[in-house]
């Protein structure tokens, strides 16, 4: 069983609805059917890896590509429902993304389902029937990526106080009067907050001015 791929492309192809590439691997051409909405990834790559599911038939093997391993397992989840074929599942991943996709099967919203081509009212519920609340892994995995953003603001925005902190103590502050005069930056401003860890240096030192221009300014009015 093929389950990834890596090589360089030779040719690109479209059938109908299906597009897919004829990959080069060890001077072996693999025809793979990939999601359209994965062509501007792969139009600059010299060499493109897959990670794939391979159906074999008689008279033939397909193999399906995907940028991501959760769009190949979620792929997998839907083909193993009764009556589902591949070109369905392909046309859901190709119009939702995971998260949206379980999200609709989780919450019973066959309407946004039934959006996608090929996907009837019927269909839209057997696929809700039969794969609710067996699709955890994939919410655990959004709130995975979630949850380690959260802590790439929150160490940002950490040093960046840290920083503060230090100039301040440096000017003759005490940490008490500095904790209390920098709670706005994390409350009452929560936008810079979230701006703080996506700044470049030169305006992060542009934003680091004006923060503590405005926490002497607090500090003064304390001590007068």
């Amino acid at each position: 069983m093929i389950s990834w791929l890596k090589g360089e492309i030779i040719q690109k192809w479209h059938i109908s609805s299906k597009n897919g590439v004829v990959l080069n691997v060890g001077g072996v051409g693999y025809e793979v059917q990939i999601l359209s909405k994965q062509k501007d990834i792969i139009e600059n790559a010299d060499l493109k890896e897959f990670w794939i599911h391979q159906i074999n038939r008689e008279d033939y093997t397909n193999l399906y590509g995907f940028n991501e391993i959760n769009q190949r397992d979620l792929f997998r989840k839907i083909i193993s429902v009764n009556g589902i074929g591949p070109q369905i599942a392909m046309s859901l991943l190709e119009d939702l993304e995971v998260n949206q996709l379980v999200n609709a099967i989780e919450s019973n919203d066959s309407k946004l389902l039934t959006n996608s081509s090929g996907i009837g009212k019927r269909i839209a519920e057997r696929l809700i029937v039969e794969l609710k609340n067996k699709l955890q892994q994939f919410s655990e995995n959004t709130n995975s990526n979630v949850n380690n953003q959260k802590s790439k603001i929150a160490n940002s925005i950490g040093l960046y106080l840290e920083e503060i902190k230090s100039i301040l103590n440096s000017l003759g502050y005490i940490d008490s009067e500095i904790n209390d005069s920098i709670k706005f930056i994390t409350t009452k401003e929560n936008e810079d907050t979230l701006l703080i860890s996506s700044l470049s240096p030169e305006e992060k030192k542009e934003q680091m001015d004006k923060h503590l221009k405005e926490i002497l300014i607090r500090l003064s009015q304390k001590s007068t």
